[in-house]
C-alpha cells in the first residue's frame, strides 16, 4: 500500500481513468447525476494526491537525507553534510571532513538507488545501495582523476524523526582521467 503515498502518479492515472469512463457514459446517456460522480472522483483524486504529498514514507525520508548529504557535497557545505550524519557516527563524520578539505566536488550523484530497510531493530535501520558518480578536483594536484563511479552502500538508522547516515562501505572505485 505505501505505493500510493511513494508517487502520485497511480493516484492520478486512477482517477483520470475514471473521470475518462465517466466522460464517456455521460456523453453516451446524458444522465446528469453522471456529473456528481465526476465531481466526487475529482475531489477524491485530489485528496489522495494532497495525502501523497503530505505523508513521508521511510524511502522518502532516506531518499531525502541522501539528496541532502549530495547537495552538500556539490556546495563543499561541511555543516549540512554533518547535519545528515549521526553525531556519533565519528568515521564517516571524520571522512566528510577530510573528503570537503581535500577535493572540490562539482557534481555528486546517486545512480541506481536500492533501499532495505530492517524495523525489525530498535531503531530501525536501512541500507542504500547505489552507484555514487563524482566530478571534481583534488586540491592538492596529487590525484589526477576528476571524475570516478563507485559502489556505495550507505548505513542509515532513524533517530527521532530523521533518517541519520551512520555508516558505509564502498564496494569498488572506477576513477576517469580527464
Amino acid at each position: 500500500m505505501t505505493f500510493l503515498l511513494e508517487s502520485p502518479w497511480p493516484v492520478l492515472f486512477t482517477g483520470i481513468a475514471i473521470e475518462a469512463g465517466l466522460a464517456i457514459a455521460l456523453l453516451r446517456t446524458g444522465q446528469g447525476k453522471l456529473l456528481w460522480w465526476m465531481l466526487l472522483v475529482g475531489v477524491l483524486t485530489l485528496a489522495g494526491f494532497g495525502i501523497e504529498r503530505l505523508v513521508v514514507t521511510d524511502r522518502e525520508a532516506v531518499i531525502n537525507t541522501l539528496d541532502a548529504a549530495a547537495t552538500a557535497v556539490e556546495d563543499n557545505n561541511l555543516e549540512r553534510l554533518l547535519g545528515c550524519i549521526s553525531p556519533s557516527a565519528q568515521r564517516p563524520r571524520n571522512q566528510s571532513r577530510w573528503v570537503l578539505e581535500r577535493f572540490d566536488v562539482d557534481k555528486a550523484i546517486i545512480h541506481n538507488l536500492k533501499i532495505d530497510f530492517n524495523h525489525l531493530t530498535s531503531p530501525p535501520t536501512a541500507h542504500a545501495h547505489f552507484q555514487a558518480i563524482g566530478t571534481g578536483r583534488d586540491r592538492k594536484g596529487q590525484i589526477p582523476y576528476h571524475s570516478y563511479a563507485q559502489r556505495v552502500v550507505v548505513h542509515l538508522r532513524l533517530e527521532g524523526d530523521r533518517w541519520l547516515v551512520t555508516g558505509y562501505d564502498i564496494k569498488g572505485v572506477t576513477p576517469r582521467q580527464p
